[in-house]
């Protein structure tokens, strides 16, 4: 939808930004947000007539009272911004590239999940071992399950932790305990926080 500024009216981008705003408090309805939680911000993207790039604006809905004041603000504040952003102002119309209405929600508070407790000893995630060359040296790797480790427990390199997405080394003379958010803590096995764990 591109429209140049003099095809614009108060009450055109008015109506036009309320129906965007109806159509994303309906989709925070449905998703059970009460509508005195909502709160919508918009914005539009404009450019000169001819440029292939758009420069996002605030827009405050208020100023569109009917008498010219909200597109001309538009106009002053897209000016302002790619002055801005590019030290030049073209003498070329401006154009109406998307206009948005963006609905937000309260945020849910989200716990971190924690892993169930275990002891130190990790012998019931692992599931075989292989041969690994670390440093040019050949040595046995305990291979363990990540999605079976508990919190607590301390895999002693060298070993290899395995899950979907991803593989950590654990190397020699060093150890992995598993925080209570799953993240591996991976120290020198003389470092005191290993000792300790």
């Amino acid at each position: 939808m591109v429209r140049r500024f003099s095809e614009l009216t108060d009450d055109s981008l008015r109506e036009l930004l309320t129906d965007l705003a109806a159509r994303a408090r309906a989709t925070l309805a449905e998703q059970d947000v009460a509508e005195e939680d909502q709160r919508i911000v918009y914005s539009v993207d404009l450019r000169y007539h001819g440029q292939g790039f758009e420069i996002p604006v605030p827009v405050d809905l208020d100023t569109f009272d009917g008498n010219g004041s909200g597109v001309a603000e538009l106009r002053a504040a897209f000016d302002a911004e790619h002055q801005r952003l590019f030290s030049f102002v073209l003498e070329a119309e401006q154009e109406l590239v998307t206009a948005r209405a963006t609905a937000h929600g309260p945020k849910p508070e989200v716990a971190a999940p924690e892993l169930e407790a275990g002891d130190k000893d990790p012998v019931h995630a692992l599931r075989t071992h292989s041969s690994i060359w670390v440093e040019g040296a050949e040595m046995t790797a305990g291979i363990y399950d990540r999605a079976l480790l508990r919190a607590g427990n301390v895999v002693t390199g060298p070993a290899i932790v395995t899950e979907m997405d991803s593989t950590t080394l654990v190397l020699p003379g060093h150890a992995a305990t598993v925080h209570r958010s799953g993240s591996l803590l991976i120290r020198p096995v003389d470092h005191p926080d290993s000792r300790e764990s």
